[in-house]
């Protein structure tokens, strides 16, 4: 999953709909494997942008300093694998990635990920192939981009992003050194100049011409061409860099293309450099027919070249997980792809809770006050949104309805009673006298005693205007009281008309059962159709989302411990819950179809040494090692008491103490379904099987490793020749 700090405060305070503490520094903030445990945490590995790394200054500088895997705040656990990359879609617009190979190399090992990624630069196959980019620095005269003219922008891409000076970093970036040779012309400028009209003047071909030499221009004729050489250029400089230092992590090599064939000549080249990971960029946001197209091309290509070289190549697909893709991604021999799109779901459109393969549901919007409300409408709107609230946890619960909302409108009722005495008594107290209107805030809802159900019931516009108004109170010239009195008359004058009109219907629909789906509608529908809030046309589908309850029938700890408060559609601490939801629902489709599998053996004492594990194998264990090196979706490698290793990793020291060895597999297998081992050289004790069921996963032995390759193959329901149906529907079988 890209980290893109997706995170919710751990102790958030559903019922007063408040942080645990206002300050974010004071948070325990819990990131989506602080919700699950090691064995259901619903993502193998985070995938952690340089764009993203160096969004603030404080972020990049915590990664840097402690790591991806020590940082404050994130702190991704040490099993969980981590993936870096120099986030090209970040930089799509601008005319060469604002990277250096080798300092992003030294990036990596600063932050101690797993993987490193190539600079790559986007294939932007869209429009025309001549592109011309354009500083947007140079638009801050009185040509605006917006003046570019139309007959240039109908012959050309004209691309417009902020670039970097060269040998000064502008929020990370700068021109790689090559710039300089390819144009020098923009290389060493700092200092630029606003475009005017003239420069615009005339035809495409003399606005080119005149662009040619100008520091605020790029020009290219085929730009779709020189993405697809550069990125190839930077996977092959940066492997020589690779290959002369001493780095920590693998490195993957980035491949772009904008068909099968651009694809699958990109990869042979770098399989040919000797990368044994590579990575699938530019796909994002295209089709699925053509994103399987691109996928069974390179699957292809990579399996005749394990089988030609008898070695194994791992393979990523960046930006993509959709479920009717998951076959091609089995069957091509992926091992890895990227996707926060069962995440960001939860937010961005309707049918944002899901559960199970096919059921998608609208959570229920209740919306707070903006401050774009008048102070009536805001406080309208928060007291209504918390008696629908009041009500679904009483819905959900089984218990009155009735009662519920009764007994929000005793705490209202006793946090407004409170509050002009307490004000009058307490504006001047010293705990007001605060530099900071945070620290004044939390003053006020710890030093009322009904603080936190006031501003719940009343809305934070109000709540924050009387903040305020303790704040610039001053004992030495105080505040009239009249000023706190403006705002509360208000509040007095709405709660005043607040009228349980819907209570005396509630009581008779709850005479025989409390808290059904009849006694809660009349509610919803109320709420969901008065004019602020306008949701009447969700009202269908609200009420399929209420009466199936998938919440109840969810195994995930987020919806057993909050229950309904995640099929509610209201800020971050629910909304984004609701996608750890949502990711845990895909991820259990995942497994089903594509189950996760652990190939391994054991070695002898010859083990430790240089090299790696693949090359003990290729020469120690041979069978195992032809019957499933090219087999698609397992993991494959060798256990020995210190843990589980796979194929590419270093040899690690060798300890074959059995018991131990039992222990190290179970404890390795935590993540997987199934567990197939080679036990020609070692048959462990009964209690590995119990051990692994536990953890539920299934252990399958074999002594011969032809029969464990049908054994997986079977598992997967593939055949022998299991490549992508795709390859011949496409009319790609010739690969």
């Amino acid at each position: 999953m890209p980290e893109w700090d997706d995170r919710v405060d751990a102790d958030y305070d559903f019922v007063h709909d408040e942080h645990s503490t206002l300050g974010t520094d004071e948070r325990e903030l819990a990131y989506i494997w602080d919700l699950f445990d090691r064995q259901t945490t619903p993502i193998d590995g985070v995938l952690l942008s340089r764009e993203q790394a160096e969004e603030s200054k404080a972020k990049s500088e915590r990664l840097r300093k402690y790591g991806i895997y020590d940082a404050p705040k994130l702190d991704v656990p040490e099993w969980l694998p981590t993936v870096s990359d120099c986030g090209a879609w970040g930089y799509k617009s601008l005319p060469f990635p604002p990277y250096d190979n080798r300092e992003m190399l030294a990036f990596y090992e600063q932050l101690g990920v797993s993987t490193g990624v190539t600079i790559d630069h986007l294939v932007l196959g869209a429009g025309h192939t001549a592109r011309l980019y354009l500083d947007e620095r140079g638009f801050d005269g009185d040509f605006g981009k917006g003046d570019v003219p139309d007959r240039l922008k109908d012959d050309v891409d004209v691309m417009v992003d902020t670039w970097p000076d060269s040998g000064e970093s502008v929020d990370g970036r700068t021109w790689p050194d090559y710039v300089a040779e390819e144009e020098p012309s923009i290389y060493d400028v700092s200092e630029v100049e606003p475009f005017r009209p003239s420069d615009f003047e005339g035809s495409t071909t003399e606005i080119i011409d005149r662009m040619r030499t100008d520091p605020r221009a790029v020009y290219r004729e085929d730009d779709m061409q020189y993405r697809y050489d550069l990125t190839l250029r930077n996977a092959r400089e940066m492997w020589e860099q690779y290959q002369a230092g001493d780095y920590s992590f693998r490195l993957m090599a980035a491949i772009q293309g904008w068909d099968p064939e651009s694809y699958r000549s990109a990869t042979e080249e770098v399989l040919e450099l000797g990368y044994q990971y590579l990575g699938i960029g530019g796909v994002a946001g295209s089709p699925e027919n053509v994103v399987t197209d691109v996928v069974s091309a390179v699957g292809h290509t990579i399996k005749s070249f394990e089988r030609t070289h008898e070695t194994r190549v791992d393979s990523h697909v960046f930006g993509f997980a959709k479920t009717g893709a998951f076959e091609t991604i089995g069957r091509s021999g992926m091992a890895s792809f990227d996707s926060a799109s069962m995440l960001r779901a939860a937010w961005t459109g309707g049918q944002n809770y899901h559960f199970g393969p096919d059921e998608r549901y609208d959570a229920i919007r209740v919306r707070y006050p903006t401050h774009r409300d008048d102070l009536d409408t805001s406080i309208k709107k928060a007291l209504r949104g918390q008696e629908v609230l009041y009500a679904l946890r009483a819905f959900d619960d089984g218990e009155s309805i009735g009662e519920a909302l009764r007994t929000w409108h005793d705490r209202a009722t006793a946090a407004f009673d409170g509050i002009e005495s307490y004000l009058r008594e307490h504006r001047h107290d010293d705990r007001y006298d605060c530099e900071y209107i945070q620290e004044t805030e939390e003053s006020f809802r710890s030093g009322y005693e009904h603080g936190r159900a006031f501003r719940a019931s009343f809305g934070d516009p109000l709540s924050s205007q009387l903040v305020k108004l303790l704040r610039d109170d001053d004992p030495e010239d105080p505040i009239p009281f009249e000023e706190y009195l403006e705002y509360l008359d208000v509040a007095e004058t709405v709660f005043a008309d607040w009228t349980p009109t819907l209570l005396d219907r509630i009581d008779d629909l709850e005479d025989d059962e409390p808290g059904t789906l009849e006694a809660l509608w009349p509610l919803v529908e109320s709420y969901a159709t008065w004019p602020p809030i306008d949701d009447g046309d969700l009202l269908t589908a609200y009420r399929e989302l209420l009466a199936a309850e998938p919440w109840t029938e969810c195994s995930c700890p987020i919806c057993a411990e909050h229950g309904i408060e995640v099929a509610i559609f209201r800020g971050n601490n629910r909304n984004r819950r609701r996608g750890f939801h949502n990711t845990r629902q895909f991820y259990d489709q995942f497994e089903e179809e594509l189950p996760k599998i652990l190939v391994v053996t054991t070695p002898d004492a010859s083990l430790p040494g240089k090299g790696s594990i693949e090359e003990y194998l290729v020469a120690n264990r041979t069978a195992f090692w032809n019957a499933v090196h090219d087999l698609p979706v397992a993991e494959v490698g060798l256990v020995t008491a210190d843990g589980v290793f796979e194929w590419w990793a270093d040899r690690p020291r060798v300890s074959l103490d059995p018991d131990v060895m039992i222990e190290a597999l179970a404890d390795g297998a935590t993540r997987y379904q199934d567990v197939f081992l080679d036990t020609r050289h070692w048959s462990p004790a009964e209690r590995l099987e119990s051990e692994l069921a536990e953890a539920d996963c299934t252990l399958h032995t074999y002594e011969d490793p032809e029969t464990l390759r049908a054994g997986v193959l079977d598992r997967l329901g593939y055949g022998e020749s299991f490549l992508p149906k795709q390859l011949v529907q496409s009319g790609l079988s010739e690969y």
